[in-house]
C-alpha cells in the first residue's frame, strides 16, 4: 500500500477514523466534501449513506463502507490518512 497509488476512498475512511472534525464535516456535508475526489459510484453511494454510528467500531465501518478490517487498519496507517484533513469546495457553474 505504501508504494501504489492509495484509492481517495480509503484516504476518506482512514482520516475520518482518526479526526473528528473531519468526519463532522464529511456527516454534515457529504457532497461538499466529496468534490474534487476521484471516487467510484458504488465508493461515493457508501460514502453519502455514512452516519456516525458507522464509526462506532471498526466491524461497523466495514459493514457501511464495505472494506475489510485489513483495509481500513491499512488505509488509517498510511502517511497520507494521517497528514491529509477534508476541506468542503464548492462547485463553479458549468462544471
Amino acid at each position: 500500500m505504501e508504494n501504489a497509488r492509495v484509492r481517495d476512498y480509503l484516504i476518506l475512511i482512514g482520516h475520518t477514523w482518526i479526526c473528528l472534525d473531519c468526519r463532522s464535516s464529511l456527516l454534515e456535508d457529504t457532497e461538499s466534501t466529496l468534490i474534487g475526489h476521484k471516487l467510484s459510484e458504488f465508493e461515493r453511494e457508501r460514502l453519502l449513506e455514512l452516519k456516525d454510528e458507522s464509526f462506532r467500531t471498526v466491524m461497523d465501518l466495514e459493514e457501511a463502507t464495505g472494506l475489510t478490517a485489513d483495509e481500513i487498519y491499512k488505509a488509517v496507517d498510511h502517511p497520507r490518512s494521517r497528514l491529509r484533513h477534508l476541506r468542503k469546495r464548492r462547485r463553479i457553474l458549468g462544471e
